[in-house]
């Protein structure tokens, strides 16, 4: 079961790197300030409620999933980051 919640914090973590990969890419230097901010804004709000979720619902189970599923969003993180940078893994959906 545990590995579920690993498998869980990853997955999202994926998600959670998609999300950001397509606000930065959504930016132009013609957009208003404050549209932009709003956009960033927005986007931030709803990584972090979805990772507040995720928690949530994994401590529910107890302590022991909440650290896996912690442990998924973090450590997938970092491997996921590195192939985006070095293969433009969203080059496509990005342009």
């Amino acid at each position: 079961m545990n590995a579920l919640w690993f498998l869980a914090g990853a997955l999202l973590s994926g998600l959670l790197l998609l999300t950001q990969a397509l606000t930065v890419a959504r930016l132009h230097a013609h957009t208003a300030p404050r549209a932009l901010m709003a956009r960033v804004v927005a986007g931030v709000l709803f990584r972090w409620m979805l990772i507040a979720s995720l928690l949530i619902v994994a401590l529910r189970q107890g302590v022991v999933p909440g650290l896996w599923a912690f442990a998924g969003l973090w450590v997938m993180r970092w491997p996921l980051i590195y192939l985006i940078h070095r293969r433009r893994l969203f080059a496509r959906l990005l342009q």
